[in-house]
């Protein structure tokens, strides 16, 4: 016959083993819950950035298909800043883009639709760079022919206002 007074050594180690299996879903779903945040992370840059390089082209087809030389103005009203004033800001990070970026497609006419689920569309300047005389003539640099630099800086946003992405490019217009 069998004892009645039992030791409970089998409840003791069935209570250690789910203790152990506990902590190992626990630990499983804190991991996936982290690899989900990662992801997410990785597409809001990558929205951004794809934004950022979307300002970049749109700036690069508006300026390159200008006719004529465009004029910097001091406030950027025409769409091309002077040297010098904004290129520190834009590296620093302390540029109004909300005040004084561009839209994207507000000049070119492209559609802005592609950009409705971001925090805000994508913004860009265009800065005077240098000039490079065609020859030595001195009419040359009164008739402002030859090469042209700008600088092309492009804000892009992701779906939060944390995600960010700051591009810059080099674009050079020749006037004959």
């Amino acid at each position: 016959m069998r004892s009645r007074n039992q030791q409970g050594a089998v409840l003791v180690s069935v209570m250690i083993y789910m203790l152990v299996l506990s902590m190992m879903g626990v630990s499983s779903m804190s991991g996936t819950a982290m690899e989900e945040r990662m992801a997410s992370n990785q597409w809001e840059h990558s929205r951004a950035f794809q934004a950022a390089e979307s300002a970049l082209i749109d700036a690069g087809q508006w300026f390159l298909f200008q006719p004529d030389l465009t004029e910097p103005s001091a406030n950027g009203s025409s769409g091309v800043w002077p040297r010098g004033a904004v290129s520190s800001a834009v590296a620093h990070g302390t540029f109004d883009w909300l005040s004084n970026g561009l839209v994207y497609g507000s000049k070119s006419g492209n559609s802005t639709s592609l950009f409705g689920d971001l925090y805000s569309p994508p913004r860009y300047v265009i800065e005077e760079a240098g000039f490079e005389p065609s020859d030595n003539d001195p009419d040359t640099l009164a008739k402002r022919t030859g090469v042209f630099y700008y600088s092309v800086s492009a804000l892009g946003s992701g779906r939060s206002e944390g995600s960010r992405s700051v591009l810059q490019t080099t674009l050079e217009k020749h006037n004959n």
